[in-house]
Order: structure tokens, then sequence, then C-alpha cells
């Protein structure tokens, strides 16, 4: 992948192979949804300064599931990514960022989530973190207001520790459970808690999305900087988090000054499956759990990366349930959310969860568990319309209940 700055197709055959992929156009059938059509659409427009240009730049997920059914390996996300920080003045970053939110006023139910948010949430909440750009319109329910949630600097310097935490915005400020029950875990599968640097922020996945490079950047070095003081594992129980962690390289792949202190930030990150997969004699589940019946909802973020992180969920769930997860009759969805994209494009993602949880609902599983916290946020969506009454939870959560 690159950043450079030309969006042009290069090598696309416009086979189509795309189509049969994308959440956005199977929903609304457009070519303009389409990779091969915004690959197109990009060597026909000599001027690309319209709303109309960013509108359709907007409607993109970035699930990355055309790049992987490519059959020339053309990384369109990046390309699109590419093309909205390049958008000049009137369609550029700024601009977009106030498309996204003009169009997620302009929806009443989006505006209803508005009601239900707990003043402390967002005064705890960073200024910087990709959250603010999309919880003020899903809401949060009375418990989750009620936490106190736990400082970082708390657990910031630790001599014994074995690993380090990067905690990530959900589980640092919305959801602290996932914290928590993360970090009992880490403790039993290392014999001493995590390490949980004060000063990391968020991962910068939201801005980097939007086209926003400068702020993408602002984040990453804080993080970098961090995580610097050790050489310890950094493990995230976040999949997009540890999916836009492990592309600071790339982010800095033309800054020398950056460009090796990424690499090696990169180089120690442990994705959360695959972790406790890898340290499984050290985590006493009983046996025998009653824990049939469970669903495991794949990431876009893992399972169309390069790495693939598509089998140690699986084999972790089986590992501590004694049951394999439950299986879509036609394999692993996309459930719509993308971040911006759902406060961007409220109905189109809805349109594109709704296949998906009525799936779920008919395999009459008794949990959903994922490790994305859109991906959370999203099924937690379903879950409050009413479409849905299977419990929805973090992977941590339930591994933390299994144990001895």
């Amino acid at each position: 992948m690159s950043l450079s700055r030309n969006p042009a197709p290069e090598k696309c055959a416009k086979c189509g192979a795309c189509t049969t992929v994308c959440p956005v156009y199977q929903v609304t059938g457009k070519e303009s949804h389409t990779a091969r059509g915004r690959l197109h659409l990009f060597t026909l427009l000599e001027n690309n300064a319209s709303r109309a240009y960013a509108d359709i730049l907007s409607q993109c997920l970035l699930c990355g599931a055309c790049s992987d059914a490519c059959p020339r390996g053309i990384d369109i996300p990046a390309k699109i990514r590419n093309a909205r920080h390049d958008l000049p003045d009137l369609a550029g970053p700024l601009h977009f960022k106030k498309l996204l939110t003009k169009k997620a006023l302009s929806s009443p139910n989006l505006l209803e989530g508005l009601g239900t948010l707990h003043k402390n949430l967002l005064a705890k909440l960073p200024k910087e973190s990709g959250l603010r750009k999309v919880l003020p319109f899903h809401g949060i329910s009375e418990k989750e207001e009620n936490h106190n949630f736990p400082s970082l600097h708390e657990s910031e310097a630790l001599p014994d520790a074995q690993l380090s935490y990067f905690a990530g915005c959900m589980a640092s400020y919305l959801v602290p459970e996932i914290q928590s029950a993360t970090l009992q875990l880490a403790e039993r599968a290392t014999g001493s808690p995590p390490a949980i640097p004060a000063d990391q922020s968020c991962c910068g996945l939201a801005s980097y999305s939007s086209g926003d490079l400068k702020e993408a950047r602002k984040l990453a070095q804080r993080n970098i900087t961090a995580f610097a003081d050790s050489a310890l594992p950094i493990l995230t129980s976040c999949a997009s988090c540890y999916s836009h962690l492990s592309n600071y390289p790339e982010l800095f792949a033309d800054d020398p000054d950056w460009s090796d202190a990424a690499t090696q930030f990169a180089s120690r990150l442990y994705e959360f499956s695959s972790f406790f997969l890898d340290n499984l004699e050290e985590l006493p589940f009983a046996e025998n759990q009653a824990t049939a019946d469970i669903f495991y909802h794949d990431p876009c973020h893992l399972r169309f990366s390069q790495k693939k992180t598509i089998t140690p969920p699986r084999s972790l769930i089986k590992a501590a349930t004694g049951h394999s997860p439950l299986e879509l009759p036609h394999g692993p969805q996309c459930c719509g959310n993308g971040g911006l994209f759902s406060l961007a494009h409220g109905d189109l993602s809805r349109q594109i969860l709704q296949p998906l949880i009525h799936e779920i609902s008919e395999l009459s599983a008794c949990q959903v568990v994922t490790t994305c916290s859109g991906c959370l946020l999203q099924l937690m969506k379903g879950k409050k319309s009413g479409s849905m009454q299977t419990k929805v939870r973090h992977l941590s959560i339930l591994l933390n209940d299994l144990l001895k």
C-alpha cells in the first residue's frame, strides 16, 4: 500500500470482481459505489472540487473486500483515502468532515441518540478521540453511563510487566469492562499486570480514513512515543485499532525521522485472539462450560488484512468453551459500520446491517462476540432496534467469564 497522491486506476481490468463483494453495492446497485466505478471516475474528472465527488468518496466503508477480491491486487482503500486527502479546499478533508456531520444531523434516528448521552462521558473522552466523531449518534445505556472510568496513569509503571496494553477509546471510555477483562486475562497469561502507558491516545483510524493525514500522523507519533520506553509486546483488544496501528510504518514511509520508530512499534503489536491462543496453557478455562451456540463476528479489518486473522479467534473460542462457534450459511458478512461511514450514511449502514442481524437471529445464538469496537457498536445498535435478542459482547468479556 502506498500513500502516493495519484488515485489513477493503474492496472484495473474492469473485471467486476469487486462488485460481487462490495457491501454498499449489494444494497444500492450503483456502479459509482463499486471500486471499479470509482477508479474509472478518477480518470474522467478534470475538476474534482465538487460536493457530489466528495459524496461518492464518502460512500465507501474502506472494508477492504474489493482489494481482497481484486485479481490484480489493487489497494483500492488506499486510493480512496488518498483521493479524500487530495480534494481541494472546496471539498477537502475539512469539507468532507462537515459533509459527514451535515448528513448525520439530518437523520432523526441519529439525533435521537444524542439525548441519551451523559455529560460526563463526553467530558472524559479526549478531544482527539475518534469516538467523538461517531459516539454522539449511537447513544449508550444507563449502566454504561454510570461507570467510573479507569485512569491509565494507575498502571503506567509496572517493573515486572511482560506485556504492554494499548487500550483504545472504547475500552477506556465507553465500555471499560473490555479493558478490565483484557487486563485480567493478560495477567493470567503472563503472570504480571500489563503496563499501560499513560500518554497513549486514539489510534487515529478515524482521521486517517477521512483523509486527514496530518491529524493521523500526530496521533501516531504520540502513541509511538508513549510506548517507546520499553520493548514489551503491545496487545490491543480492538481489531480496528490493531489494524491501523500495524499501518503506522506506511503512514511514515516517506518520513525518515519517524519511519524506523514506526516500524519498530508495529513489530511489537499482538492481535488479541492470536496472543491468547499462543498463551492457552496459562489460561485455566473451566471444563464443561454450558456455552455452546456462540457466534463470532469477523471484523473486516481482520479478515481482509494481509495476515487474514480468521482462524485464531475461532480456535480460541473452541478451546475456552469446548465448542466451535456458529457460522453464517453464506460466510462472514460486513456489519456496515465503517466508522465515519455509519455517521454519514446511516440508512445505508442500517441496510447493510439488517441481513446480518437476520441471519444471526436465525442461528439462535446465545451470544454474539467480536473484537472490533466499531462492529460492537453496530451490533449493539441492531440489538437495541429490537431485531435481535442475542447478547452482544466483546470476546475478552466472554473469555474472562470462563476462567476458573
